[in-house]
């Protein structure tokens, strides 16, 4: 039986290497042949590729044919990009090892280009910057989502051979195009959430008095308070996320001329984060296309009892940051998949003994992380804002020596009848056990201390 060639792939630097943007990819190729092969073609290819997998109910009403079959499965792998570079080429090796060398780079763009009408207007169709290394699975049964990044290895052998593959996973990460360190704040005013928090209670016939008792005399109006939400829309892992509220008086005359106007009190709050994932597969004439979405309480406060000045900016959240780990994915969109985010913020606010809840999703675009390397101004940055350690200065040995705890407490056998055997504690002073020398100032030792009624506590155990 014909031995297979030993095949590997050797990529140059640590294997949980993170590539980016324009890194280089260089690595080896080594085959080992323990006879002679007549090798058709070896070639060393650097791919991306996305593969969405999904099922979706085979049986169909009024026909039984394949109704043993409970799903039909789809799936569909795009190519993001492929470079190829043929080592060997219509040849035959002897027994002996050989080495070749690869070098690629992580292009900017993605290289295919589908027509208007494939795969919806969710998702890209032009080229557009790649998307990172992502896995996910679907609600459905064998759905799952897989964007890889690799270099393939494939000898092609003359004869009936079968071909040796062999693959190298790659992590890839894209880099902001921005390196902005703050975050920029949009506003949002919710027209829709006016509050009027004195009207709450009052009947028609109140509101009908109410609006005579105005034209006859020039009395104070009450409240219409108009919510505006501050928020970020695009953030950073790692990156504060600041969200602010203010409210407006439309009744201007009532802050000026009622001196006495109640405050509004900030009661509560609540941040929830909801992750989109949409991956679609399949034919142009039947793309099954899979919905996943995941809610993350992210904050929830409750009795803030913070006053809200009409017209001024009040912070909800304190050094909130979104947490950098695996489920932390950028917003990306490629040819069958797409990642975003939804911020939604409620907040409960008071006006005398009235509540209101105001309730606000926005769009949140998560950025790549920053690496640390490009950003050294940042690092300056959270150096100077943090206290500074105090130098370590080297200290006298004789001052740090622990204390001799048998000086300071010792078990002393006291005689006592002839069934039983007590034990007393007694202070390092009045000790009878014979202890090594005191390493400790005698000005630093802490004698026991007890009550005047009870001097010395006795425990007494049968023998």
């Amino acid at each position: 039986m014909a031995s297979t060639p030993n095949l590997r792939i050797i990529v140059d630097g640590d294997h949980l290497q993170v590539y980016r943007r324009g890194d280089r990819v260089t690595g080896r190729v080594i085959l080992v042949t323990t006879e002679k092969e007549d090798v058709r073609s070896l070639t060393v290819s650097f791919k991306g590729r996305c593969t969405t997998r999904t099922s979706r109910p085979f049986y169909e009403t009024g026909t039984d044919a394949d109704a043993y079959q409970p799903r039909r499965e789809f799936e569909e792998t795009v190519p993001l990009f492929a470079f190829d570079q043929k080592l060997l080429s219509e040849c035959t090796l002897a027994p002996k090892k050989y080495c070749w060398t690869f070098d690629f780079k992580f292009p900017e763009l993605t290289e295919p280009k589908f027509p208007r009408w494939h795969h919806g207007p969710k998702y890209h169709r032009e080229p557009h910057p790649l998307p990172p290394t992502f896995q996910t699975q679907t609600h459905v049964p064998g759905g799952n989502v897989i964007i890889t990044y690799f270099v393939q290895v494939r000898l092609e052998r003359n004869g009936y051979r079968s071909p040796v593959s062999i693959q190298e996973p790659l992590a890839y990460h894209p880099t902001p195009h921005d390196m902005t360190l703050d975050a920029k704040i949009a506003s949002r005013v919710l027209y829709a959430q006016t509050w009027k928090p004195l009207a709450d209670g009052r009947t028609a016939m109140d509101k009908v008095f109410r609006r005579l008792s105005r034209r006859a005399c020039s009395g104070t109006s009450a409240p219409r308070i108009v919510p505006t939400f501050h928020y970020p829309e695009r953030i950073s892992p790692g990156q504060h996320i600041p969200l602010l509220l203010s409210l407006t008086n439309s009744q201007d005359g009532s802050i000026t001329e009622d001196p006495t106007q109640k405050q509004c009190m900030l009661d509560s709050v609540t941040v929830t984060m909801t992750t989109h994932t949409t991956s679609v597969c399949g034919q142009p004439t039947s793309q099954p296309e899979d919905v996943m979405l995941k809610h993350v309480l992210c904050l929830s406060k409750t009795n803030l009892n913070t006053p809200i000045p009409f017209g001024t900016r009040t912070s909800l959240t304190n050094n909130f940051r979104l947490v950098d780990d695996a489920e932390c994915v950028p917003s990306f969109k490629t040819y069958t998949v797409t990642r975003r985010y939804d911020l939604t913020v409620a907040v409960g606010i008071k006006y005398g003994d009235r509540t209101f809840r105001i309730r606000c999703t926005t769009l949140l675009d998560i950025l790549p992380r920053i690496p640390q390397e490009l950003l050294p101004a940042l690092q300056e940055g959270e150096d100077a804002a943090v206290d500074p350690l105090p130098l370590y200065v080297p200290r006298d040995p004789s001052k740090e020596s622990a204390p001799d705890y048998d000086s300071l407490y010792s078990l002393s056998r006291v005689p006592s009848g002839s069934a039983s055997s007590a034990y007393t504690r007694s202070g390092s002073v009045s000790s009878s056990v014979a202890s090594s020398a005191v390493s400790t100032p005698s000005t630093e030792l802490e004698q026991p201390s007890f009550p005047e009624s009870s001097s010395r506590t006795r425990w007494s155990m049968p023998l």
